[in-house]
């Protein structure tokens, strides 16, 4: 589960069961079970709503600092059935992740191989698991149960048997189509590790999915990875984030295995966190394809042209070296600092080459922009166009507030046509102004966790012809 107060891009953090489902539906084909663009007509995805069942508080969920994070989960998920009604209306078939998840609960018991599944998913938790197998169901699985999660050791702790997956809905990171076949992701935080179990146990299990080959495993390949970081360019080239939520290495081996330009587009460095790391956290949350030959994002972050002179830099500067005076007696000074932020801005956007098949790395010394705009694309700008605003106004009322609120973090339904959220009006606005249409949605509640519609969607199908 994850939250955020920002300025700028300076982020602070203060941190029933239901019965297995025995119909087997109908499998798609697995010759038409892939994606071979972001911007091919949308067919079928994976989704999962936020439920009010799941636990409000979350402690210590980024490590010493003691945090408390609070979703408004009701709004959540009355926000989730808007875009799942978007998309069902739009004709794309949606499939529900707790209905996979019963379907192969229900196919693992019935071929005697839950105990084992199990065993795998939870190795430290199975022991005490064993006794309760009847009792597993989806709503279980994904950290919903009161019983399963409020479960404590001999010495007082808080020791679940079953672990939250506080971040699941945001299904694209768990697992990415491909025109080879699907990548199973493994995510760096702990707290997401369940996402990619539970994914290779309904990948394996569900009727459904059964025929979409698992052509990389990340956590088999010893590499960290997240589906956010992926978007599908066309059927040899892949771009992806690398550095913060995604390892170079994962690229490098992605390129070996599926035989396919890996195009590394470098983030904000982990070694170092700052509210960059949040604000820019994958490639789809400040980037995305939305036309043939047309692109949304900050042109700030992926222009050659900014790596001196970048407004945004400039902005943040002068935000951070404010005058602020000692606190006064009695006061309690929280002035963030910028400076790691700042730091890492001119290392976003670089580009490396991971070639197919060998994998072999070449720095390619431009930015993701540039390489775009030299292939004829065209610019989109998360928060509109300047025109005749000032400068450091722009950056902070439109291009970086919309940026946070998820402006970039578009699902493409076909070429030319987008679910966003609602509230990015200006990104919106420039994007109809450029043709593209754009289906919106109130997601501000959605928006708060640093997610949009692209990571709430896990594209299965994409492809001309209907289910």
């Amino acid at each position: 589960m994850k939250t955020r107060i920002c300025s700028g891009l300076c982020l602070v953090l203060i941190t029933c069961f239901l019965s297995p489902v025995r119909a087997k539906p109908e499998a798609l084909d697995i010759q038409q079970g892939r994606v071979v663009s972001e911007i091919d007509p949308l067919r079928s995805v994976i989704i999962l709503s936020p439920s009010t069942e799941e636990r409000r508080e979350i402690y210590t969920l980024y490590g010493d600092s003691p945090l408390f994070v609070l979703n408004y989960l009701e709004g959540m998920v009355q926000q989730h059935q808007k875009l799942s009604n978007l998309l069902k209306k739009s004709g794309v078939r949606t499939l529900n992740l707790v209905d996979l998840l019963e379907n192969a609960l229900f196919n693992a018991r019935q071929a005697g191989r839950l105990e084992g599944a199990l065993a795998e998913i939870f190795p430290d938790q199975f022991p005490r698991l064993r006794e309760k197998m009847d009792r597993i169901t989806a709503s279980v699985l994904l950290g919903r149960s009161p019983e399963f999660f409020f479960s404590y050791n001999d010495k007082g702790a808080l020791d679940p048997l079953i672990p939250l997956s506080g971040a699941f809905f945001y299904t694209r990171d768990f697992a990415v189509s491909t025109p080879r076949g699907m990548i199973l992701t493994n995510s760096r935080y702990r707290w997401r590790n369940l996402e990619h179990l539970l994914g290779r146990f309904v990948f394996r299990f569900a009727d459904q999915l059964t025929k979409h080959p698992i052509v990389f495993d990340a956590e088999a390949e010893g590499v960290h990875c997240e589906g956010g970081d992926i978007i599908i360019k066309d059927e040899k080239t892949i771009l992806m984030g690398i550095g913060n939520c995604s390892d170079p290495e994962a690229a490098r081996k992605i390129a070996q295995k599926l035989n396919m330009d890996v195009v590394g587009v470098s983030m904000p460095p982990a070694d170092k966190y700052s509210g960059a790391n949040f604000q820019i956290l994958h490639l789809d949350t400040v980037f995305n394809l939305v036309d043939q030959k047309k692109v949304l994002t900050v042109p700030y972050l992926f222009l050659k042209k900014y790596e001196t002179a970048n407004p945004v830099v400039r902005y943040l500067k002068a935000v951070n070296d404010q005058p602020k005076g000692e606190p006064a007696k009695g006061e309690i000074d929280l002035s963030p600092s910028l400076n790691i932020a700042i730091e890492a801005i001119p290392k976003v956007g670089w580009l490396t080459l991971f070639q197919a098949g060998s994998g072999e790395v070449r720095e390619l010394g431009t930015k993701l922009g540039d390489y775009l705009l030299g292939q004829g694309y065209e610019i989109i700008p998360v928060g509109g166009e300047q025109g005749n605003m000032r400068e450091d106004q722009y950056i902070d009322e439109r291009a970086l507030y919309e940026l946070s609120l998820q402006g970039a973090n578009v699902v493409q339904l076909a070429a030319g046509k987008v679910i966003a959220y609602g509230h990015n009006k200006f990104t919106n606005l420039a994007l109809e102004r450029k043709g593209i249409k754009v289906l919106a949605f109130e997601g501000k509640y959605l928006a708060d966790s640093l997610g949009g519609p692209h990571c709430l969607t896990m594209p299965l199908v994409r492809g001309q012809n209907p289910d």
